[in-house]
């Protein structure tokens, strides 16, 4: 039989503190989990009217706050509705149609009529565009002007419905923190220097829109001074009023050319 004395003494493995403290952290985080599971959920009704009631408190804090008139806002575009309005017969008269010249050869005379139906309705769609303009600058001259009036009186939301309606379709905690949160991140501070520049970014704004503008104005003009160019030649050529070998001079009143005007202003923002 072997001997017991001379085998080594198997010795006890201790865990470390570290190990220690894990296995604390696991099960203190495991009973935690268990009581959330546990806990009663709660009620979705009561936490709804909370929320409504927080929404409501921020309403009862707005306020109709008036900006002051622009500068020149009697003429505005918007307040003397002298743009051209569909149905408004009265509001096209701006807008000119031409009558054949008296030297125009009779069989050209149809001809002219027809082309000039085409003048007629890209100048009026010029004109349309120019007002659109017009109008959109002067609703942003005003907004500018309202934001400057909450700034004053230290509002951040307009009291108008679209304010209202947003916060209707807010419908836990988490939307209406982070609307709070984007509020808290708009400067408070105003001063007039910070308004003029404002008005100066709406103009800077403005001008680049207006310049693309008038070049596409200019662009659709001459194409269609092209086209119609080239449909009178052929139609001479047609009703035999010269000769199929050469290329006719034509008059600029027999087809004349869309006039795009770029002296239209911009309403001051200031």
């Amino acid at each position: 039989m072997a001997d017991d004395s001379n085998v080594p003494h198997r010795k006890r493995k201790l865990r470390t503190k570290t190990e220690m403290q894990t296995i604390q952290t696991a099960a203190a985080a495991a009973n935690t989990k268990l009581n959330q599971i546990l806990e009663k959920p709660p009620n979705p009704y009561e936490t709804y009217l909370n929320l409504r009631r927080q929404i409501a408190s921020r309403h009862r804090t707005l306020s109709n706050v008036a900006p002051k008139a622009p500068t020149g806002f009697k003429d505005f575009l918007m307040v003397t509705c002298t743009y051209v309005l569909q149905g408004n017969a009265t509001s096209t008269l701006s807008v000119p149609m031409l009558p054949p010249p008296s030297f125009v050869p009779a069989p050209m005379k149809e001809f002219f009529n027809q082309q000039e139906k085409d003048r007629y309705r890209l100048r009026l769609q010029h004109t349309i565009e120019r007002e659109k303009l017009m109008l959109s600058i002067e609703q942003e001259i005003l907004r500018e002007h309202g934001r400057a009036a909450r700034a004053m009186a230290n509002q951040r939301l307009p009291f108008s419905v679209c304010t209202i309606l947003r916060e209707e379709e807010i419908y836990n905690l988490q939307e209406l923190e982070q609307v709070e949160d984007r509020e808290k991140n708009v400067r408070s501070r105003y001063n007039g220097r910070q308004f003029i520049s404002w008005l100066q970014a709406v103009d800077d704004k403005y001008e680049k829109i207006k310049h693309v503008l008038l070049m596409r104005h200019h662009h659709e003009a001459e194409s269609l001074f092209a086209v119609q160019k080239l449909d009178w030649e052929w139609k001479l050529k047609e009703c035999g009023l010269c000769d199929h070998k050469i290329t006719p001079t034509i008059d600029d009143l027999h087809v004349p050319m869309v006039s795009v005007s770029n002296e239209f202003e911009l309403p001051p923002s200031s």
